[in-house]
């Protein structure tokens, strides 16, 4: 009986020779015969890519968990960045609209078309009054400043009030609101001369001792008459909002509205002169 070549050998190592042969008959027919093998290695891709992706599925999860967590964390740390810049910015924005507005208010206050001849002290309203029922502010110029009672205060809208008491480094000021306080006014269209007095309401001013007959309409502006030698003649003090005539009474019901910011000035203009100006002649309009 005949035996078989590698009879005697191992069956893994028979099987390895075999294995080596193939191989090496398939890479004779790739290098001399491409187009035979290509059919069979697109075949044995196509079983094996199942298999490739299966193994490198953990690696590339692992890769993938890493990189969204560190992506993640980067964005919460740029997040975090521009919140913070965001901050900074919006708190520098409400910086410039405060610088800005407060120019527009020393522009306005400079603008202030005075009357009288005379050098002019711009103030900041430092506080108010403690007692509720006065409606007086606080000013950060006195006497060193060479402010004296009865002067007036104004903003670049209108007249505010006068000065009560003076102090070296403040004063007091009671604004045309307070129920204490009245000035003598002229109508812009009739010239007519009236009392406006507060009324405790920082945003309406009443006018006195108007008969009902008097040609008075709503929107008509009020100025300062200069008579009583208390506020110089010309300045605005506020608008008619509200005429009320009763047929059984004398006088007629009308309120003004101020002119100034009352409530809510931040800096005021007080005038300077040696003797307040003369009433001004009443000019048709």
């Amino acid at each position: 009986m005949q035996t078989h070549l590698f009879s005697r050998q191992p069956p893994s190592f028979r099987s390895f020779i075999i294995a080596l042969v193939t191989c090496l008959v398939v890479l004779f027919f790739d290098w001399r015969m491409p187009h035979l093998v290509q059919p069979a290695r697109e075949v044995l891709n196509a079983a094996y890519n199942p298999i490739y992706a299966l193994a490198s599925y953990p690696v590339l999860s692992r890769e993938w968990l890493n990189q969204q967590t560190k992506s993640e964390a980067q964005l919460r740390r740029e997040n975090t960045a521009m919140r913070a810049e965001l901050l900074q910015a919006q708190v520098r924005l409400q910086k410039i609209a405060e610088l800005s507005a407060e120019n527009t208010r020393l522009r306005g206050l400079l603008d202030t078309p005075l009357i009288i001849d005379g050098r002019m002290e711009i103030a900041e309203v430092i506080g108010t009054d403690p007692d509720p029922l006065r409606h007086i502010i606080v000013i950060n110029r006195g006497s060193n400043s060479q402010l004296r009672v009865g002067q007036t205060v104004l903003d670049d809208k209108g007249i505010m009030g006068q000065i009560i008491s003076v102090y070296p480094h403040s004063s007091r000021v009671m604004l045309l609101s307070d129920k204490e306080h009245s000035l003598s006014v002229r109508l812009e269209h009739t010239g007519m001369r009236a009392i406006v007095s507060g009324t405790g309401d920082l945003g309406r001013l009443k006018m006195e001792y108007v008969p009902t007959s008097a040609n008075i309409k709503v929107g008509e502006k009020v100025y300062s008459s200069g008579l009583g030698q208390h506020f110089p003649a010309g300045y605005l003090v506020g608008t008619i909002s509200k005429v009320q005539r009763h047929n059984s009474g004398e006088f007629a019901q009308i309120d003004v509205t101020p002119a100034a910011q009352l409530a809510g000035g931040h800096h005021v203009v007080v005038l300077f002169s040696d003797s307040l100006a003369m009433e001004q002649p009443h000019v048709d309009r």
